[in-house]
C-alpha cells in the first residue's frame, strides 16, 4: 500500500477530521448544557419541596382518639350514596331505632340500604308500621317521606311525615355493628 500525499487529498481528509472534532465538541458542549439544566431543575425542585408542606409531615402527627373525633370525615372514605331506590325492589324493611330504617332489596346478595334521619322520627319504633310516600313515581327518592301508624284517641292514623335525607348502602357487617351500638347506647 502506497501512501501519497496530495494537497487536495490532504485538505479534504483534514477537513473531515476537523469537522468530526467540531461535531464531537458540539456534542460535548450540548451534553454539558443539558446536565447543567437538569442540575438546576433539581435544585429548584428541592426548594419548592422545602417551601410547601409535604404529606410526610402530616403523617408524623400522632393520631389520638380526640383528634379523630374532632376531625371532619373525608367524603371519599364513604360509599356512594344513592338518590333513589325502586319501591318494587324493596324486599323487606327493619326499623332499628327512632332514627334508623334498613331496607333489604331484592337481587343478588340482597343489598341493604340505610336511611338515617337527622332527628327522631315521631312514632318510629321497632314494631312500627310504616308508609312510604313518594312524589308520584314507583321510586322512593331523597326528599320523599316515611310516616308511621299512630294510635290516637282509639283510632289509627298516620303520624307526621319524616323526610328521607339520603340512602346509604350498608353491608351486613356494618349493620351488625350498628345494631350493637344501638343496643349498648353508643348510638341513639
Amino acid at each position: 500500500m502506497e501512501l501519497s500525499w496530495s494537497p487536495q487529498k490532504g485538505s479534504i481528509a483534514m477537513q473531515a477530521i476537523l469537522a468530526k472534532r467540531g461535531r464531537t465538541r458540539l456534542v460535548q458542549l450540548f451534553s454539558v448544557l443539558v446536565v447543567a439544566a437538569l442540575v438546576s431543575l433539581g435544585a429548584i425542585a428541592e426548594e419548592v419541596e422545602q417551601q410547601t408542606p409535604s404529606e410526610e409531615v402530616d403523617k408524623e402527627v400522632p393520631v389520638t382518639l380526640a383528634s379523630i373525633l374532632d376531625s371532619k370525615p373525608n367524603p371519599k372514605d364513604y360509599q356512594k350514596r344513592t338518590h333513589c331506590i325502586s319501591k318494587i325492589a324493596i324486599r323487606d324493611h327493619e326499623v332499628l331505632s327512632k332514627r334508623h330504617i334498613v331496607f333489604t332489596m331484592r337481587g343478588e346478595g340482597r343489598p341493604k340500604v340505610l336511611v338515617q334521619f337527622g332527628r327522631h322520627c315521631f312514632g318510629l319504633h321497632r314494631k312500627a308500621l310504616i308508609n312510604l310516600e313518594s312524589r308520584g313515581s314507583s321510586r322512593l327518592c331523597v326528599g320523599d317521606y316515611v310516616r308511621t301508624e299512630v294510635f290516637e284517641f282509639g283510632r289509627r292514623t298516620w303520624g307526621p311525615r319524616c323526610t328521607i335525607p339520603d340512602f346509604e348502602p350498608i353491608t351486613d357487617y356494618q349493620l351488625e355493628l350498628l345494631r350493637d351500638a344501638l343496643q349498648t347506647g353508643r348510638v341513639e
